[in-house]
């Protein structure tokens, strides 16, 4: 089977992906990823042949250079696989008369989920104008037949018969509107990854593992709060700050707080027994698979859903942003690590990620979904 794979070019909606495009080429099936130029490289580790599209900083316009890019080359495939934001990805396939499977990064999404990131100041916050929907849906869709005319719409209503979603059926947020027929809770993506070198020595001391992820820009402030919170405590600090963080307004850093433009994440999450993170998708899955207890502060999109089913699930706490002083900080960070109910979680939910069918079950999936079509 040949199986076209469209996606966008945002770290957290590629990463969990790579697993699943491994697992397929271990079942005999070409891959071709589809994706901008500039990701080649990190594709290569997948097993799947590249072929790019131009990048563009404005979503509508790298869409646009997708759905060309794939309407060129889709004949000569057999499956087509494509991730939620490409909202065109089930009327390709169907113009061209190719099975396709939909892929959920994020829990999937129903109409009160979507009020909830729209309501959450990021990104997708200018789409609570209906017009602003309407008139960005129409510029990339022009002529193309779809079911709605508002493409978050298209995403909530219009889906394939086969989703494969990355995460536990018992995270989903609403998860009674999405038929098990329908939606398949593949659980946090576990693949082998590259990492690189990283020079911190684990010593007998309980280590923080403080990171805001690759898109969330750390203030001065706040890095620097919770180098105070610590200060003269008997555990270690990591903190991952970001390539573009100067490292050099922190102040009066003490010995035990060792700050990082970058971390090995999933090297660090097993050593780690306090993660503060805010709340993406890929850190909360993560942390969940290494068992990591959290405190969650959360900023835009999905991260306030994200913190608040950490809550639900009794895997860590959430902090906001506006309370996260360096006292806060440490008395939430102490209290989770020394919370006797939230390992005990933890150890639920780890047992239910090794029984989820991940990325070997989701390619078993999309294999006798295709023979079962054919």
């Amino acid at each position: 089977m040949k199986i076209l794979f469209i996606n966008l070019p945002y770290y957290g909606h590629v990463v969990p992906t790579i697993g699943l495009v491994q697992e397929l080429v271990k079942q005999g099936c070409e891959v071709t990823y589809l994706i901008p130029f500039d990701w080649k490289d990190r594709i290569a580790d997948s097993g799947a042949e590249f072929y790019g599209y131009q990048n563009h900083k404005q979503l509508s316009e790298q869409i646009k250079n997708a759905y060309a890019a794939a309407d060129s080359i889709i004949e000569q495939f057999d499956f087509v696989i494509y991730e939620q934001f490409f909202f065109l990805g089930k009327h390709l396939a169907e113009k061209h008369h190719k099975p396709v499977a939909r892929v959920f990064t994020a829990p999937v999404t129903n109409k009160r989920l979507m009020e909830e990131f729209i309501a959450s100041k990021g990104p997708l916050s200018i789409f609570k104008h209906k017009w602003i929907a309407r008139a960005f849906t129409k510029d990339i869709a022009k002529n193309i037949p779809m079911k709605t005319d508002n493409w978050l719409d298209e995403i909530i209503q219009n889906p394939p018969e086969l989703n494969l979603v990355y995460t536990l059926r018992e995270y989903q947020p609403y998860e009674e509107e999405f038929p098990d027929a329908q939606y398949k809770f593949l659980g946090p993506s576990i693949y082998e990854r590259k990492t690189h070198g990283f020079d911190f020595v684990k010593s007998e001391r309980p280590v923080v593992y403080i990171s805001l992820g690759t898109v969330i820009k750390g203030t001065v402030f706040f890095f620097q709060n919770c180098v105070d919170a610590f200060r003269g405590e008997n555990l270690d600090v990591i903190i991952s700050v970001g390539q573009k963080f100067d490292v050099r307004k922190l102040k009066n850093v003490p010995q035990n707080v060792h700050i990082y433009k970058s971390v090995p994440q999933l090297d660090v999450l097993k050593m780690a027994d306090v993660f503060v993170t805010h709340g993406g998708m890929n850190s909360v899955s993560e942390a969940l698979v290494y068992g990591t207890p959290m405190v969650a502060i959360p900023f835009v999109s999905d991260q306030p859903v994200n913190a608040r089913r950490i809550e639900k699930l009794g895997v860590g706490k959430k902090l906001e942003y506006s309370a996260a002083n360096k006292n806060t900080i440490k008395n939430t960070v102490l209290s989770v690590a020394l919370d006797s109910d939230i390992k005990t979680n933890l150890t639920k939910v780890q047992s239910l990620i090794t029984e989820a069918p991940g990325n070997k079950g989701g390619a078993e999936l999309i294999v006798r979904y295709y023979n079962e079509q054919f």
